[in-house]
């Protein structure tokens, strides 16, 4: 037990280890650059495009769900709990399924279009967005299928098409590409990117651990464990706030490596969204 336990501490550190050697040799051989600082700089200035939407967006999408996961588990024990998540959860599904493809491209299309220097436009991003929901639920599932078939193989695989498809909703989004056109056009952005994009991913994923522990252990210290109501009010708005980030980050992501390789442009921003 207590090897198991020095495995799971010594995986992080050793990820990161990894991923810092191979974002060094990347960065030696790569002739385009990636700055990490950059992106992280650039997924927060893209939520001063539109703050109030991006989190009233990110509020729809997160908060109902951890509502609802937290209610079902209140004075709950074990044996029930499982039931009593399904049918307080289970009723959210299909429609989160419909909506968070929606969600993802409505928050990314704004991203996108404050890192492009260009104005707001709200009614012409949720069209968009609503266009290409179907498109991009179906991307998605490929997307999930090809993961969890490289998940079979010892994770490696998974974690190489991860970093090669990151950015397939910021393409789908802001060059209105199909669902099959996306994956290319992610694997031809990302070649030459992806150490550098897994060493960012786990400098973040730390991070957001760090933040986490933290929100959670505040709630605790502040609300004890007998306030169940406002430590799961706590954590919808930790998650509202988190949720965010997943999809500026991507559509930073794919601003730095677009810029990086291609220049800026906005020819085909104007075709999309005008």
């Amino acid at each position: 037990m207590a090897a198991f336990a020095i495995l799971l501490l010594a995986l992080p550190v050793l990820l990161l280890a990894v991923a810092i050697g191979g974002a060094l040799f990347e960065g030696r051989r790569s002739p385009y650059p990636f700055g990490m600082g950059r992106v992280i700089s650039n997924a927060f200035a893209a939520i001063g495009g539109a703050p109030l939407a991006l989190f009233a967006a990110s509020a729809l999408l997160n908060a109902p769900v951890t509502l609802a996961t937290s209610f079902a588990t209140f004075g709950v024990n074990d044996p029930e709990r499982v039931l009593r998540m399904a049918t307080m959860v289970g009723p959210f599904g299909l429609l989160w399924l419909f909506l968070y493809p929606f969600v993802k491209l409505f928050m990314t299309g704004i991203a996108v279009d404050t890192l492009e220097n260009r104005a707001i436009d709200l009614p012409a991003t949720l069209r968009m967005a609503l266009r290409r929901t179907l498109p991009a639920l179906g991307m998605l599932i490929l997307f999930g299928m090809a993961l969890m078939l490289g998940m079979v193989f010892l994770i490696v695989p998974a974690l190489v098409l991860m970093l090669t498809w990151f950015v397939i909703l910021p393409v789908m989004a802001a060059e209105g590409e199909g669902p099959i056109e996306c994956f290319g056009r992610s694997s031809q952005l990302m070649r030459g990117m992806r150490w550098r994009l897994l060493l960012l991913l786990v400098i973040a994923g730390v991070l957001w651990l760090i933040v986490s522990g933290m929100v959670q252990g505040l709630a605790v210290a502040l609300l004890g464990a007998n306030d169940p109501w406002l430590s799961a009010a706590i954590q919808a708005i930790f998650s509202t706030l988190l949720g965010v980030f997943p999809a500026v980050g991507a559509a930073a992501v794919y601003h730095e490596v677009r810029t990086a390789k291609e220049g800026a442009g906005t020819d085909d921003f104007d075709a999309v969204f005008g």
